[in-house]
């Protein structure tokens, strides 16, 4: 049994206890821990927190693959790219600029496809963003000849514009079937799934390449795409379930397995209340809102450590191989595809650390933070763990950014990896978790939002990373990335501390978009101090 399934497997009778910024008191239930559970399940059978834990977690976990087979899918080339070049006789820059089409299409991508949610439903995007997926991965596949090169890199584009959908989408499912206390472990799976994919991605197509033509690096993914679509079709379910009595709902969906099917995916529809998406209004609506919370003040702090913190992890994985895979006598470590595959593990191993990691931390710090200051919740207390990430990370840039700069043994190279990846994924699911408690009613939207400010810096870092190991050398480049990571922990630290005043500028310059959770009590208990 999970550990989620046991906090939630018997609700204790309600207990009288003050919830709310009003501390009003009223009837709660809470766990058999004695943590509130927030939102407050209702007496629906409709409603996701009433179904059954094992049926959440099938679900969850469906989302997961879906997740991760979006997200591999588009850098599925990124360290056999150099393989191309005599198949389409181009420049290594021209190759590499194939793999930044595909992060153009994360970042641009779901601003313009997330707002068919409202229209078709979750769901329904879900599905047929992996089926577009698939589709682009046999495009680029079959794009091997002299004059493919174009083709190729609008495949690429598609695939990046699709293949970030599900990874999005996922957090609206998190916030709909589990509590706050829940939460932190969800992100943290989930998360770090998303990112381990953008790197396993490349080291599995590494070993594929070493022993096959370099087309099999994208022929291969059609085994987990075609495994997520089939997931996501057998057992994926509509979960969006208003809880404002002011919002619409929409009628039951049939209960027959085969009849539900069709009307959550086909194209799904009656997943949404009546007339909702058809009309003009809450179309231009849903497509400007991921834009006004990318620009609110407590986003635009959080996204420039996110954009800082993530886009250099992720500028390290996709030049990876322009260092390794040099000749030795030109500065580099002529490594083969299957040793940069060997060398990519350093991140799966960071990564599957941070992993568990979060697991275990990432709601046990917040809601000690609580219980210990009287068991009234403030989100800002979920950033508590982004502390340990914030001194890890500048440490690795360091490392890597000198066993470069010296040519120092790969191990040197392989440790500054781990820490860089260790780092970064103790950070991302944190901020992710915490920018979407910020805005409780358009979970989605603000993925869009975090999703552009994490992929931006790797995008821009494909076209000045040349320029600027130039100018700096290849030691300073990755020395000024570490200094950037110090700047963020700055104001990090400033969200941490004045993080409840920021948001409250969001409501200032006139927003509606910002819904907290703040002020609840999340325990009836207080654990030493005030």
């Amino acid at each position: 049994m999970s550990a989620m399934e046991q906090e939630d497997k018997h609700p204790s009778p309600d207990v009288r206890i003050a919830t709310g910024s009003d501390q009003s008191s009223e009837y709660s239930k809470r766990n058999d821990n004695g943590i509130v559970l927030i939102p407050q399940p209702s007496d629906d059978p409709e409603d996701p927190l009433n179904w059954p834990m094992r049926k959440k977690i099938i679900i969850f976990a469906s989302i997961c693959l879906a997740g991760f087979a979006g997200q591999m899918s588009p850098n599925s080339n990124q360290l056999t790219f150099v393989y191309q070049i005599p198949a389409y006789h181009k420049t290594q820059t021209d190759l590499l600029n194939s793999v930044a089409a595909g992060l153009a299409g994360w970042v641009a991508g779901p601003f313009f496809i997330i707002p068919l949610v409202a229209v078709i439903g979750r769901s329904s995007v879900v599905l047929w963003s992996l089926v577009a997926i698939f589709a682009c991965q046999i495009w680029a596949a079959e794009m091997t000849g002299a004059n493919d090169y174009i083709s190729f890199t609008i495949s690429r584009l598609f695939c990046g514009t699709f293949g970030g959908i599900p990874a999005i989408l996922g957090s609206g499912y998190i916030m709909d079937m589990f509590y706050l206390h829940q939460r932190g472990k969800a992100f943290a799976i989930f998360e770090v799934l998303i990112i381990f994919a953008v790197v396993g991605g490349g080291t599995l197509g590494g070993f594929i390449a070493e022993h096959k033509p370099w087309n099999y690096v994208f022929w291969w993914t059609l085994g987990p795409v075609g495994a997520a679509v089939l997931a996501v079709f057998f057992f994926v379910e509509d979960t969006t379930f208003p809880r404002d009595p002011s919002m619409p709902k929409r009628a039951p969906l049939p209960k027959g397995w085969f009849a539900n099917r069709i009307a959550t995916f086909l194209p799904g529809t009656k997943t949404q209340p009546s007339g909702k998406g058809r009309e003009f209004y809450p179309q231009v609506r849903k497509a400007i809102t991921p834009l006004q919370i990318t620009f609110t003040p407590i986003t635009l702090l959080t996204g420039t450590y996110i954009f800082i913190a993530l886009g250099l992890p992720i500028m390290q994985a996709s030049t990876l191989a322009t260092y390794l895979e040099r000749p030795e006598e030109a500065g580099g470590y002529g490594f083969s595809s299957l040793q940069m595959a060997f060398f990519t593990m350093t991140a799966w191993v960071g990564i599957i650390s941070a992993q568990v990691y979060g697991f275990f931390f990432n709601d046990k710090t917040p809601l000690w933070l609580a219980r210990r200051r009287g068991g009234t919740w403030h989100t800002e207390y979920r950033l508590a763990n982004t502390i340990l990430p914030s001194i890890i990370l500048p440490i690795g840039l360091g490392i890597y950014g000198a066993g470069l700069e010296y040519h120092l043994h790969f191990m040197v190279l392989a440790l500054g990896s781990f820490l860089i990846w260790f780092g970064a994924l103790l950070a991302l699911p944190v901020c992710y978790n915490y920018i979407i408690e910020c805005f409780l009613n358009n979970p989605v939207e603000a993925s869009v939002s975090l999703n552009a400010y994490r992929v931006s810096f790797g995008l821009m870092s494909v076209f000045i990373v040349t320029q600027w190991q130039s100018s700096v050398g290849v030691g300073w480049m990755w020395g000024m990335g570490a200094f950037l990571i110090v700047f963020v922990d700055l104001i990090m630290a400033g969200i941490i501390l004045k993080g409840h005043l920021v948001r409250k500028w969001t409501a200032t310059l006139g927003s509606s978009l910002d819904v907290t959770e703040d002020g609840a009590n999340i325990s009836a208990k207080k654990e030493g101090g005030v």
